[in-house]
């Protein structure tokens, strides 16, 4: 199993693998921009609105580099005619 992810990730295109990586990066800053707004509410304000925008932040973030991933999987199959 793992080798086949491997095997697949390794046969990616350079431009899928290129847009992949970009989106995974910016999801990364959204997850870190979220974990600051957490760190936000639990030591200086306690307001939960301020609590309620950093965990959406970081569910946000978790599924779009989840999407890019994927799609980007997908989209490459689709490319080579694989599905």
């Amino acid at each position: 199993m793992i080798d086949k992810m491997k095997y697949t990730f390794d046969n990616l295109e350079q431009q899928t693998k290129k847009i992949i990586k970009a989106g995974v990066k910016f999801c990364f800053i959204l997850c870190i921009i979220s974990l600051i707004i957490l760190l936000t509410y639990d030591f200086v304000i306690d307001s939960p609105h301020l609590f309620d925008i950093g965990i959406a932040l970081f569910k946000m973030s978790s599924l779009f580099s989840i999407e890019f991933l994927i799609c980007g999987i997908v989209v490459d199959s689709l490319k080579k005619n694989l599905i």
